[in-house]
């Protein structure tokens, strides 16, 4: 049942779909099955890039559709933390960027890095096909465990704060074996990526926040795209 449990709460705040009401608890003791949420995103987005080309799309388009679905149903929450991130980025103080990071509106820097960056996923996931985007996903989500694990809280409060100890051994084991699994060079690149990122806002921000979770997802799921679109 705590599985059950720890599956349900990761559900919750990584998707949109409904899923009841949880125990209340700290998210970090969910984490080791962000892979898995990713899993069954990535499944979605698979499927969804394979019923595009059989209605007669082509790879580029079934790709924009593909990446679409992902985001709703995730409801954007990693490009939004995505586009935060990227807006903190532009103020020097970074007590005043963590601040700006809360806004919601979407500044310059949020907006462009999403228009780069959502296009860049389209593309990389027509070329490199379905599969890729299941390695991308479970990766991807199994990076936001280690950099909830190997940094600290930027602040005293928000999603970061209220996580809570997060135990990620078994989150990147998984996204491991499954990346082996489906495209082993997904593996080194995920780990690349996500360490930059967290290592990036943990030396810019002091630690990580739900924003610059979302921006190592990000940076994780298009990493994964673009080695196995290489391969």
């Amino acid at each position: 049942m705590r599985a059950l449990d720890d599956m349900r709460l990761a559900f919750q705040f990584l998707t949109v779909l409904p899923v009841g009401r949880p125990e209340p608890r700290p998210l970090g003791e969910a984490a080791w099955c962000f892979p898995l949420i990713g899993l069954a995103v990535g499944a979605c987005v698979a499927v969804a890039f394979l019923a595009a080309r059989e209605v007669g799309l082509s790879p580029v388009l079934a790709g924009f559709l593909a990446v679409g679905a992902g985001i709703a149903l995730t409801g954007g929450l990693h490009e939004d933390g995505l586009a935060d991130t990227a807006d903190g980025m532009g103020v020097r103080d970074p007590q005043r960027a963590l601040e700006v990071m809360r806004d919601p509106r979407a500044g310059a820097f949020g907006a462009l890095a999403l228009a780069l960056t959502v296009p860049m996923r389209a593309l990389a996931l027509a070329a490199a096909g379905p599969v890729a985007a299941i390695a991308a996903h479970v990766l991807a989500r199994g990076a936001m465990a280690g950099a909830m694990a190997w940094t600290p809280p930027a602040r005293s409060d928000g999603l970061a704060a209220e996580a809570g100890p997060t135990d990620a051994a078994v989150a990147l084991l998984v996204a491991a074996g499954i990346g082996i699994a489906l495209g082993w060079q997904s593996v080194p690149a995920a780990a690349l990526a996500a360490f930059a990122a967290a290592w990036w806002a943990a030396r810019r921000f002091g630690g990580h926040t739900g924003d610059t979770l979302g921006a190592v997802q990000q940076s994780t799921e298009i990493a994964v795209l673009l080695a196995l679109a290489a391969a």
